[in-house]
């Protein structure tokens, strides 16, 4: 997968909006960073 099939949105639950990207299909995988990291820091697992 290329980094351009990547899809940026905004989520609100319970109170707190997260920022989430998302690529590919099947089960559910969460790659979650530590600051001052990004997303970007998973673009490769």
């Amino acid at each position: 997968m290329k980094a351009s099939d990547i899809s940026e949105r905004r989520v609100a639950t319970n109170g707190i909006h997260l920022n989430i990207a998302e690529q590919g299909e099947g089960p559910l995988v969460l790659l979650l960073h530590g600051f001052p990291e990004s997303w970007y820091s998973w673009r490769h697992q």
